[in-house]
């Protein structure tokens, strides 16, 4: 046997052996993979009937369903599976399986929770008798499929209970997978309940989900009187007053008496707001009155602290209410204001400071005020703001009020700022205010000439006068004319040409001197013109010139047309016939 066969041979039998080593391995991987598990609730008791489906590459591979004991197996080959189990009324759950060898996978206790979730988040809580209470609560869907759930609270007798999504009482709903609803559980407790009591909060779909709230309950009296204050400061011999609002707390018509109790030598009633006196009442659920506690202090009361109680009784409870009256020998202290301690005004005219006078003090009084340091000339008053004048003033204690002081300044004053004072003052006590008055100048200016009209000759000169006055009460400088527009063989000189000061209601004449030259043309002409100083111009005016031609012109010119008219005649009688 030649080496090239023994060498074959030995290829042939290492070909064999691999060939049987591939087999065996090949044999060893496609083996049978046995899953199995159990499958519980969140107690541990079997679940029976889950359906169990095995995917691979999300193509289903087998399904099967759990036993009475809740077992499940299913036998596959090795590769990578996604198991899903489901069941109405439970979660769905998914695990994956990855294996590449035969053998067995035990995945033990499998938990699937309800699919329905309901969680309340105050379990035992502390409330008083009438109130409301408001608890949060959850419903979740953790399942595959729509969820219809029924609402459901058990409470005590006379209770309300009811669960809301806002405003609107929720009894019934429906949840998508995987959709979560927020609600509240509202409690309003009536007014005699006192105690422990268990509230029970339930919720049925496809599983029933109990929650118990346990409720302490404290005993707390109807509260009928309402008042925004329950203590007062009074003098000897004043009276206080309360405003109070009557109500009915309860969910039927209450009836009630009313009685109030204060110290000897008091006086104190109820008043309607038709000004009557309130002995009893009867209202409807949920209705009340306005009324006005009045309580007359003697003027004997020794200074301290006193109370008056109002009560109100009916057949099923009876209602009380202190009010307390501090006694005090009383103090008027005044205070002054103002947020605008500097005004402006023109000479001639008004200036008014809006000020604020209070009585810090508790004690009513007449307040007087005086204004010191204006100059001789100038007069103040006082007004409220409807424009009645007052001299005092009448305030309450704690009481403020808005007042105006009116400055009349004299019409001739000159631009300046004046400081002064105003004092509020009683005979214990004063506040002082300081303000300042600036006064403006005020300037005006007027034609006092009515009509601007003049007739000239050509060739010669004629005057016009323009009158102004100084309207306004401050001075006005440098016064003078402006000419804005004069006609062709026209000369227009004013004087005087420049009036340095003129005082205020005090007159002045411009003379226009108006110069034309011979050959102007007869007609009417306009010379523009305005006067003007360093503070205020008045408007631009026309003045009507209006030019005539001279008597000598006028002959000559009649002696010529007659020459010319004799001349004619001579010519036509000497040549006409021909």
């Amino acid at each position: 046997m030649s080496n090239w066969e023994i060498s074959k041979r030995i290829y042939m039998i290492f070909v064999i052996v691999i060939i049987l080593l591939l087999s065996t391995f090949t044999t060893t991987v496609k083996g049978s993979l046995i899953v199995t598990g159990r499958v519980v609730d969140i107690n541990g008791n079997p679940i029976d009937g889950v359906r169990v489906e095995v995917y691979s590459d999300r193509s289903l591979v087998i399904k099967t369903l759990t036993s009475l004991s809740g077992f499940f197996s299913v036998d596959l080959d090795p590769g990578v599976y996604e198991l899903i189990l489901e069941k109405e009324g439970y979660e769905s759950r998914s695990i994956m399986v990855s294996s590449y060898f035969s053998g067995y996978r035990d995945f033990g206790n499998i938990i699937l929770d309800y699919s329905l979730k309901f969680s309340v988040s105050q379990l035992k809580i502390r409330v008083k008798s009438m109130s409301e209470v408001s608890i949060p609560v959850t419903i979740r869907n953790k399942g595959s499929r729509d969820e219809i759930v029924e609402l459901q609270v058990e409470a005590p007798r006379d209770w309300e209970a009811s669960m809301y999504a806002g405003s609107t009482e929720v009894w019934r709903l429906k949840l998508a997978p995987g959709e979560t609803q927020s609600l509240t559980l509202i409690l309003r407790i009536p007014f005699n309940a006192s105690g422990r009591y268990l509230v029970k909060a339930r919720a049925m779909g496809s599983t029933l989900q109990e929650e118990e709230i346990s409720v302490q309950v404290e005993r707390e009296e109807p509260q009928i009187f309402v008042a925004n204050r329950l203590s007062a400061q009074g003098l000897q011999g004043s009276s206080v007053e309360f405003e109070l609002i009557i109500r009915n707390p309860l969910k039927k018509r209450l009836t009630s008496q009313i009685s109030i109790s204060a110290p000897e030598g008091w006086d104190a009633f109820i008043l309607r707001e038709d000004g009557k006196r309130l002995y009893d009442f009867s209202l409807d659920p949920g209705e009340h009155l306005k009324a006005i506690l009045k309580i007359s202090v003697p003027e004997s009361a020794q200074p301290g602290s006193y109370e008056v109680k109002v009560q109100a009784s009916s057949q099923e409870f009876t209602s009380s209410q202190g009010f307390y009256i501090m006694v005090t020998r009383g103090v008027f202290n005044p205070k002054v204001y103002t947020g605008t301690p500097y005004v402006e005004t023109y000479a001639g005219s008004s200036a008014t400071f809006p000020i604020e006078v209070e009585n810090t003090g508790d004690s009513d009084g007449i307040l007087s005020i005086n204004v010191t340091q204006l100059p001789v000339g100038y007069s103040w008053k006082l007004s409220d703001p409807s424009g009645n004048i007052l001299s005092k003033v009448y305030l309450k204690s704690n009481e403020r009020k808005r007042l105006n002081l009116i400055i009349d300044v004299p019409p001739l004053e000159e631009p300046r700022t004046i400081p002064f004072f105003l004092e509020a003052y009683t005979a214990e006590y004063s506040s002082r205010l300081s303000l300042t008055l600036g006064i403006l100048g005020f300037y005006s200016m007027s034609y006092e000439t009515r009509s601007f009209y003049t007739e000239t000759t050509a060739g010669s000169e004629s005057s016009f006068l323009i009158e102004v006055k100084n309207n306004g009460y401050s001075a006005l400088t440098n016064v003078k004319p402006v000419l804005t527009s004069v006609p062709e063989k026209f000369k227009v000189e004013y004087t005087p040409e420049l009036i340095p000061i003129l005082k205020p209601q005090e007159r002045t004449v411009f003379t226009l001197k108006i110069k034309t030259d011979a050959d102007v043309n007869a007609g009417d002409y306009f010379v523009s013109f305005k006067v003007k100083s360093d503070q205020f111009s008045l408007p631009e005016r026309d003045l009507r010139v209006s030019v005539r031609q001279r008597i000598e012109t006028l002959i000559i010119g009649v002696a010529i047309s007659a020459i010319l008219l004799i001349m004619l005649i001579l010519i036509y009688r000497k040549y006409g016939r021909r």
